[in-house]
């Protein structure tokens, strides 16, 4: 999704009691922020990446691209930045997950070599709509070693014009108080942005592999605020929806003014089936905050954000 550039800690959290037991116990295993496979991945991509409950995440702002909406133009934190999360499986395998965000023009040249690297791609969509560029979102997972499956993803970037060296985070300029009070703490915030995070309660799995409703794996619903001229600000995001939740998720943003953009699968491996319903609006932060907030009352979801531990 969108990513604010993140720090060494991430949000997370799950209902352990609707756990099932094996669940339980990969949910909370403790691993070490040294597990070697880290490393390995670190060496490929050339950044330190963040670690977090057993979790390793590398993040690409598209730097290179200024993507606007109408007169408003997009940070890269606000759905401009690919990722890659990785859940460590066994001794010695991670399994892959991410979003790689391509200009439409790289579209064909990122799946050709996904195809050739045995990169598994269950999605590719939009997420906004009207801005320009035109800009598509690539969903990919994939298991194996760490370093091979590192290498092999690295490919498929190489087909982009992502730059793919560290990003500096920016300091926080805006007091997000009053959303916050809303919607609970951010999860994080750099220069303009805010972002939130509302885990699911039920027990996810990945291909068979329990995990955690989390962001670093965008496993879990995002809502990020951005500010803009005039005292404005942006709201974007991505809601982790059943589908028996779908419709009334939806009414909910629009009766509020929040502007459904997209619904559809980011995982086509995952338990219980999920779906994510992306959304674009400008206006009083405030009120874009209430909206979400009336989304959330409708879902299995936390209601409340946490702030960053």
């Amino acid at each position: 999704m969108h990513r604010i550039f993140r720090s060494a800690s991430m949000v997370t959290a799950l209902a352990s009691s609707v756990l099932v037991p094996n669940a339980v116990a990969q949910a909370k295993a403790a691993r070490p922020a040294n597990d070697p496979r880290w490393a390995a991945i670190r060496r490929v991509f050339g950044q330190n990446g963040e670690t977090h409950e057993g979790y390793f995440r590398v993040n690409f702002p598209r730097t290179d691209l200024r993507v606007t909406i109408g007169n408003d133009q997009l940070a890269p934190g606000f759905e401009l930045t690919s990722y890659l999360g990785f859940v460590p499986v066994g001794a010695r395998e991670v399994l892959a997950v991410g979003e790689v965000i391509v200009r439409d023009d790289e579209v064909a040249a990122v799946l050709a070599e996904a195809g050739r690297q045995g990169i598994r791609t269950p999605a590719l969509h939009n997420h906004l709509l009207g801005e320009q560029p035109r800009i598509m979102f690539l969903h990919v997972s994939a298991r194996g070693s760490a370093e091979a499956v590192a290498n092999e993803l690295k490919a498929v970037f190489a087909k982009t014009a992502t730059p793919m060296t560290h990003h500096d985070e920016e300091a926080a300029s805006v007091s997000w108080s009053a959303i916050d009070a809303i919607l609970g703490p951010h999860a994080e915030a750099e220069g303009r942005l805010a972002e939130y995070v509302f885990p699911r309660r039920e027990a996810l799995t990945l291909g068979g592999i329990p995990v955690k409703s989390s962001g670093m794996l965008e496993t879990a619903s995002e809502v990020v605020f951005q500010q803009l001229a005039g005292g404005r600000m942006a709201c974007g995001g991505e809601l982790s929806v059943l589908p028996e939740e779908i419709d009334k998720v939806r009414q909910a943003l629009e009766e509020h003014g929040l502007s459904v953009t997209a619904i559809h699968n980011h995982l086509v491996n995952q338990t219980p089936r999920m779906y994510w319903m992306h959304w674009h609006a400008t206006g009083d932060g405030k009120s874009l905050a209430q909206g979400v907030a009336a989304a959330l009352a409708r879902m299995n979801e936390a209601r409340r954000s946490r702030a960053e531990q």
